[in-house]
């Protein structure tokens, strides 16, 4: 009513830019504005972040995983070269057990005839006496090889289930290893906040650029211990 009554020729629609403006309206616009895209881009970060951790974990489970797949399908080659080699032992002997038995079969057949040429006269007793020695101690020889041939396959076959039970086992992960390998999603949480709000490619988020760069760490890390 004043500013109306100071200027009664002005019409009302130019009252309005006569009233006097606050100083601090413009500042806090454009903080608020700046506040506003900060928070767009925390939550963006965040969001960013919470998704490339979640893939990770899953892939560092899932590379846990093949890991000990790998594992196991190398302890099985080895497991499967310890069969082969008490295979052939345990088969090299069986062929001299058999061969073995058959020649004490023919010792026995010719102590049975209980003499030399049955089809023309009988050779001197002298050496009748060195045949039926020798005979004698061709069956005792191949009994002997039977026993040892035997007692090697049977030790072969001990000896492969000895290191397939206790050497060479197939290397399944215990629960507690499972565990520490399975992630949860709520570890995201106890991150640095530089790293739960890092900005992608302008931070170093500590990952090694290139696998060389990861064996080149690891082998300094070997050369120093």
């Amino acid at each position: 009513e004043s500013q109306a009554s100071s200027h009664p020729n002005l019409p009302l629609g130019q009252l309005g830019a006569c009233a006097p403006h606050h100083p601090f309206g413009p500042a806090m616009a454009m903080e608020g504005a700046v506040g506003a895209v900060a928070a767009g881009v925390a939550a963006g970060a965040f969001g960013y972040n919470r998704e490339n951790y979640m893939y990770d974990a899953e892939m560092r489970f899932e590379r846990f995983a093949s890991a000990r797949e790998y594992a196991n399908q190398q302890a099985e080659q080895y497991r499967g070269d310890l069969r082969s080699l008490a295979a052939l032992t345990i088969k090299k002997n069986t062929v001299w057990t058999v061969t073995a038995t058959l020649c004490m079969a023919l010792d026995i057949a010719l102590y049975c005839a209980g003499r030399l040429g049955l089809h023309g006269p009988s050779p001197p007793s002298w050496i009748m006496g060195l045949w039926m020695t020798n005979n004698a101690a061709s069956f005792a020889f191949m009994a002997l090889c039977v026993f040892l041939s035997m007692h090697c396959a049977f030790r072969a076959q001990a000896a492969s289930t000895h290191l397939l039970t206790r050497k060479v086992r197939v290397p399944v992960p215990t629960l507690k290893m499972l565990d520490d390998a399975r992630p949860f999603g709520s570890e995201f949480e106890q991150q640095s906040w530089g790293d739960i709000f890092r900005v992608p490619f302008m931070t170093n988020n500590g990952a090694p650029k290139t696998d060389e760069a990861d064996f080149a760490g690891e082998s300094s890390a070997g050369g120093s211990s």
